[in-house]
């Protein structure tokens, strides 16, 4: 992408489109679409943080869905923007002073403005995403980078819980046929694609986001198959929230055998930093991240997926068993 000149100051609302104010656990947050084509996707993920006051003035945080314009993307990524490589990222991360801009050349382009607590997002006219990841890559993924600032955390992975035991999944591959194995055998959902993290009185929440699996029915006329949310019609696969007791960290590949193994609470935080799905724009120096958080509190675990998902129930349950949590408050 040519790159053009600084351009830093707030873009007016557009004229046509929808906006929302979202309270999404405490953190303020109002998004602007003048996208149609998102506007159900919107209401399936984020619906159920709709209101109609915020509770909060102060600090909203603001988003803005645009059409692509070559010509205004352009002249909003300055030559001096430098690149952030992440070996393997399909995503270009740009960044210059307090502002970041992630290219992707399936489905456009955003801005995020870490000091106004905004972002800006310009999609494609054919983006290659369908309309669950295309929401992902434009909304919440710059949300996520904003609402750290509030102490909240938007992730890009799985949570469940069973009784009083709740785990975070993190992975690089796709645990849809885990997930259903899973909420077959009784363990209940927070978080199918997205969990919000939050720390709370020592301890770590895990917090519902609306969400799905792929489906098993055959692909649509795009080879993509639809989605399914899991707790749909099912009130006893779903689950609010639970505190966190395990951070499952899923390896790349798949064996002919599943196993797990603990990991040290002194190696642990490196390791979750190394493996976090979404990258690290602002370290702040006054307080631990989020993955040195969740070393501190909760027990780790490196699990090695096999072949057949329902694998991962066994594995979960031995999980379970075990005093997992590091410090209780």
């Amino acid at each position: 992408m040519v790159l053009g000149t600084p351009q830093n100051q707030q873009t007016p609302l557009p004229e046509n489109g929808l906006g929302r104010k979202l309270a999404i656990y405490g953190p303020s947050v109002e998004l602007y679409s003048e996208l149609p084509e998102l506007e159900k996707q919107i209401d399936a993920t984020l619906g159920r943080f709709v209101v109609k006051e915020l509770p909060e003035s102060a600090g909203i945080i603001r988003g803005l869905l645009r059409r692509y314009s070559e010509a205004e993307v352009i002249r909003r990524l300055p030559l001096m923007a430098q690149p952030l490589h992440r070996q393997g990222d399909l995503t270009e991360i740009y960044h210059h002073e307090e502002r970041y801009w992630t290219i992707d050349d399936r489905w456009g382009m955003s801005e995020i403005n870490i000091l106004r607590g905004q972002w800006q997002s310009w999609v494609l006219p054919q983006p290659k995403l369908d309309s669950v990841r295309l929401l992902e890559a434009a909304a919440l993924w710059p949300l996520a980078q904003l609402l750290k600032a509030k102490n909240t955390w938007l992730a890009p992975s799985v949570s469940v819980a069973r009784g009083t035991f709740g785990a975070l999944m993190l992975s690089s591959i796709d645990l849809d046929s885990e997930v259903r194995a899973l909420a077959e055998d009784g363990f209940r959902l927070i978080g199918q694609r997205w969990t919000v993290i939050r720390e709370t009185d020592e301890q770590l929440e895990l917090l519902q986001v609306p969400g799905g699996i792929r489906a098993i029915t055959p692909a649509g006329f795009d080879g993509v198959a639809p989605w399914e949310d899991l707790t749909a019609g099912h009130a006893d696969r779903s689950q609010q929230h639970a505190f966190c007791d395990a951070v499952i960290c899923i390896e790349a590949a798949r064996r002919p055998r599943a196993g797990i193994r603990k990991i040290p609470q002194q190696d642990a935080a490196a390791l979750l930093r190394r493996i976090w799905p979404i990258p690290e724009l602002h370290p702040s120096r006054r307080s631990p991240q989020l993955p040195s958080k969740l070393a501190q509190n909760c027990g780790c675990f490196v699990l090695q997926l096999s072949r057949e998902p329902a694998d991962i129930v066994d594995l979960m349950q031995s999980i379970q068993g075990m005093p997992v949590r590091n410090r209780v408050a």
